[in-house]
C-alpha cells in the first residue's frame, strides 16, 4: 500500500467532515498556492505608535487598521454579543460533490475540479459548509509546510478567492473576514479580507517581517469577537486590543504634511506629499475621477534626487514591484519639460511626458 493510499483511507475515517489529498488537473481548476497570488503582496509602511498605544497598520487596496488597548470590561462585553452561525457544516449544495478521488463544484459558468494524486503538497482538503447569504462554499486546504488557507468559490458565477488562515470569523453583516492561524511557516499570525461582490480581497496578512517590522507580536492573537461591522477586539494574556478598520482616505489626510507637486495631464492626476514623518508620498488619480475620489495608486517612502538636467531640479522615484515611477521637477526650466513623469518596468522605458504643474496654474489665477 503506498503513501496516497494510507492517507486517503485514514481521512475516509472521519464521517463528519470529507478529506482528500489533491491537487489541479483542469484547466478550469482554481489556483491552488496563496504566496503565488497578487492578493498575496501588501504595504508594511508604518507610523510609530505614540505613548498611547495607537498603532497604524498599513493595509492594501482600500482599508487600514488602527489597533489600540482597551479596557478588559469592553473585551468582555464584545465576547458575549451573539452572532449567527454564517457557514452551514449540514448543507451540501447541489453544485457541489465530492467522492473519494476528486471533489467537483459545478456552477453555471463552468465546472471546477480537483483530483487525488501523488502530489506531496497538500495533505488534505476538507468541506467546510455553505454561506447562503454568499451563495458560496467553502473548502479547507491543509498544505504541507505552507499556509492553511480557505477556499470561497461562488456558486452563481464560478469565481474563487482564497482567505488565509484557519477559523473564518465574519463581521456581523459579512463585509470583512478574520482567520487566524499558527503553522510556523509562511503565516503565523492573522489576516483581514474583504468582501466585494462575493469574493474576498486581502486587508492584511500578517508574518514574520510585518511582526518586525511593526514590533508587534500578531502571531500572540487567536480568535477574535466582533463589536461591529468595522471594529473587533483580542486578548493576549492580561492585555486586551481593539482593531478599528479604517478607510485609507482618513489616513491620506490625517498624514499630510505638504504638497510638493500637485500636477495633470490628459490622463491622470498625479500629486507627490510629505507627510507628517518626512516621508514622501505618491498618489494618482485616472481620470475622469478627481483628488476627491478613492487614489488608482498610492506608493510611500519615495527617494529625492537632485538632478541638472534642465538647470537645478529634482527627481522624486517610487517603486512599486517591478515599476519605477519618476517624477522630473526642473525648476529652472520654462519649457514644456519643467514637470515630467517616467515610468519604467524591468529598467525598461514604458512611458515619458509632460506634466501640467497644478500649482503653478493656480498662483496665476
Amino acid at each position: 500500500m503506498n503513501f496516497t493510499t494510507i492517507i486517503l483511507n485514514i481521512l475516509l475515517v472521519s464521517v463528519s467532515i470529507k478529506e482528500y489529498r489533491i491537487i489541479n488537473t483542469t484547466k478550469d481548476s482554481p489556483e491552488i498556492k496563496l504566496n503565488n497570488s497578487p492578493y498575496y503582496q501588501q504595504s508594511t509602511d508604518t507610523i510609530k505608535p505614540n505613548n498611547n498605544f495607537n498603532l497604524l497598520i498599513k493595509g492594501t487596496k482600500n482599508y487600514d487598521l488602527i489597533l489600540t488597548t482597551v479596557q478588559k470590561e469592553d473585551y468582555d462585553v464584545a465576547k458575549q454579543i451573539k452572532t449567527a452561525q454564517v457557514i452551514d457544516k449540514t448543507i451540501i449544495p447541489s453544485q457541489v460533490n465530492l467522492t473519494e478521488g476528486c471533489y467537483t463544484v459545478t456552477t453555471g459558468a463552468k465546472t471546477i475540479e480537483n483530483c487525488l494524486t501523488h502530489d506531496e503538497q497538500l495533505i488534505s482538503l476538507s468541506y467546510l459548509g455553505y454561506i447562503k447569504n454568499l451563495n458560496s462554499c467553502v473548502v479547507y486546504e491543509n498544505w504541507f509546510e505552507s499556509t492553511m488557507s480557505n477556499l470561497l468559490i461562488n456558486l452563481e458565477d464560478g469565481s474563487t478567492s482564497y482567505i488565509s488562515g484557519d477559523e473564518l470569523i465574519f463581521s456581523p453583516n459579512l463585509n470583512f473576514i478574520y482567520s487566524y492561524a499558527h503553522d510556523g511557516i509562511d503565516f503565523d499570525g492573522i489576516s483581514l479580507h474583504q468582501i466585494i461582490d462575493k469574493k474576498a480581497y486581502p486587508i492584511l496578512i500578517t508574518d514574520y517581517d510585518i511582526e518586525e517590522k511593526y514590533k508587534f507580536k500578531f502571531s500572540s492573537f487567536g480568535k477574535v469577537y466582533w463589536d461591529s461591522d468595522s471594529t473587533f477586539l483580542a486578548s493576549h494574556e492580561k492585555e486586551y486590543y481593539k482593531f478599528k478598520i479604517q478607510d485609507k482616505q482618513i489616513t491620506h489626510r490625517n498624514e499630510f504634511e505638504e504638497n510638493i507637486i500637485h500636477s495633470e495631464n490628459n490622463k491622470f492626476i498625479i500629486k507627490v506629499d510629505k507627510l507628517k514623518d518626512g516621508s514622501i508620498r505618491y498618489t494618482s488619480w485616472n481620470k475622469p475621477n478627481t483628488t476627491k475620489d478613492r487614489p488608482n495608486l498610492v506608493l510611500y517612502n519615495g527617494e529625492l534626487e537632485k538632478q541638472n538636467k534642465y538647470g537645478s531640479g529634482f527627481d522624486y522615484r517610487f517603486e512599486n514591484g517591478e515599476y519605477l515611477y519618476i517624477i522630473e521637477h526642473n525648476i529652472e526650466t520654462t519649457s514644456a519639460k519643467r514637470l515630467m513623469f517616467r515610468l519604467y518596468k524591468n529598467s525598461e522605458q514604458k512611458l515619458y511626458t509632460s506634466l501640467t504643474d497644478l500649482k503653478k496654474v493656480k498662483k496665476k489665477k
